[in-house]
């Protein structure tokens, strides 16, 4: 495979986990257009790789995510092609497709907030199937505060997350959100000490790598399609997939095993007390 350039960020796949990691911390790793790039280069590199289980998003410096390149913004201002509304919605319109790869991935995507997660920050993190955070961490859809609107995804995937009533008063307000509310509105699944972060990101991974990978990507698929599908439909959606799964040797180990009384391959709560670093509802791994 041929290594890709990066320009804002950087890549290690290593044992079914790819790191992602946002490398721009002057900026507090702004999503700059770089860094837009860097995404869609990634999520090629990961595809061209097959092996990837797990994808970790991270940023350096102790910043996720600070949201849109406001330097940027300002040059473009100045610009009156680039400033023009067409020119917006083609530049906007271009991180489309990358967000949607990012978002229907069938490896399971963990966002390692720290620091600031505002704006596009914010949506980034959004599109992660499982978000912890550091308990400094800080979560704002900032657009209203540079009279803007928010994007990224920020209408469709926070009153799904949230509920509509809640995403109101996130969107309307641009408020920030400390961890811990975050985590009670089930944004983030789990806290952790800054400097545990990353060493629980890669635990989490770790946990999910052991998991059966077709039938976790399926279930994904089906949760995706979750708001959008009636009952039947989705029953239907889920007999197909659980005829794949069940067909699965994974799936004929596991029943073997259990009727031997032999330990699974995939426990999550077991493999979650031996590391020290799994994650419950209202728990706060490592933490207070």
């Amino acid at each position: 495979m041929n290594t890709p350039i990066f320009h804002a960020a950087s890549l290690v796949i290593e044992n079914g986990i790819a790191e992602f990691t946002h490398n721009h911390p002057a900026s507090r790793n702004a999503m700059s257009t770089a860094l837009r790039a860097d995404y869609a280069r990634m999520l090629d590199a990961v595809a061209a790789d097959g092996s990837v289980r797990a994808l970790i998003l991270r940023g350096a410096g102790g910043s996720f995510c600070a949201g849109g390149d406001l330097h940027e913004m300002a040059d473009r201002l100045s610009d009156t092609a680039e400033g023009s509304p067409a020119a917006t919605r083609r530049r906007i319109g271009a991180s489309a497709p990358w967000l949607r790869r990012l978002l229907e991935l069938d490896a399971i995507v963990i966002a390692a907030v720290e620091g600031a997660a505002a704006g596009a920050g914010f949506s980034l993190a959004l599109h992660a199937d499982l978000v912890i955070a550091s308990e400094d961490a800080r979560f704002s859809m900032s657009f209203p505060r540079i009279g803007a609107v928010a994007d990224f995804g920020a209408h469709y995937l926070l009153p799904r997350i949230v509920g509509l009533s809640a995403a109101r008063g996130i969107l309307l307000t641009g408020r920030t959100l400390d961890a811990r509310e975050a985590r009670a509105l089930g944004i983030v699944h789990a806290l952790h000490p800054a400097g545990q972060l990353t060493q629980a990101a890669h635990a989490l991974a770790q946990q999910i790598c052991r998991g059966p990978a077709d039938a976790l990507a399926m279930s994904k698929r089906l949760l995706n399609l979750s708001f959008d599908t009636d009952y039947a439909t989705m029953a239907n959606m889920e007999a197909l997939s659980q005829a794949v799964a069940m067909a699965a040797p994974v799936h004929r180990d596991a029943v073997r095993r259990f009727v031997e009384k032999q330990a699974q391959s995939y426990d999550w709560d077991r493999d979650g007390k031996a590391t020290g670093l799994g994650w419950r509802a209202g728990v706060t791994p490592g933490g207070r």
